[in-house]
């Protein structure tokens, strides 16, 4: 797996982008069909990250409509495409791309670590101090931190 995961599902995005135009809905359809379904982070994931994406000129987005709902449709920019070159350059992610392209994914606990990694580093870019939400946050990690706990003992007999 990618070793150097900071910023690994923004060059996966980038790489599904490459070929074409698609909308959020349909990137999580093609994350599922590239990993059979193994690897397809949460919506909750995936829509702050292309905000961010947009944000840094990386992607742009238009409105598209399917009747009277609207969709909004990703692509990637010319920077989009310079860093995704540069990204497909380091031979780690070279491997991982063909890990996806050949159908083959991470084991689900990879998959985990590797959303908690993005959730990480997207934490430091949130502002807000909701009270309710942070010790919901926080009781949610002190249960993963149990359960996590719990399997490396039984993993260490």
């Amino acid at each position: 797996m990618y070793k150097r995961r900071r910023g690994v599902f923004k060059g996966v995005v980038l790489y599904i982008l490459r070929s074409r135009a698609l909308s959020g809905y349909e990137i999580l359809k093609e994350l599922g069909r590239l990993t059979a379904g193994r690897f397809v982070p949460s919506p909750g994931t995936l829509y702050p990250l292309l905000s961010y994406l947009e944000a840094e000129g990386l992607i742009e987005s238009r409105e598209s409509y399917v009747g009277r709902r609207r969709k909004k449709i990703y692509q990637l920019t010319d920077r989009g495409r310079e860093l995704l070159e540069q990204l497909l350059e380091d031979e780690e992610f070279k491997a991982l791309v063909q890990q996806i392209e050949g159908g083959a994914s991470p084991d689900l606990l990879t998959a985990i670590r590797d959303e908690l990694v993005y959730i990480d580093e997207v934490f430091d870019e949130v502002e807000g101090g909701d009270t309710a939400v942070l010790e919901e946050i926080l009781a949610i990690l002190k249960r993963l931190e149990d359960k996590t706990q719990a399997r490396l003992a039984r993993a260490r007999r």
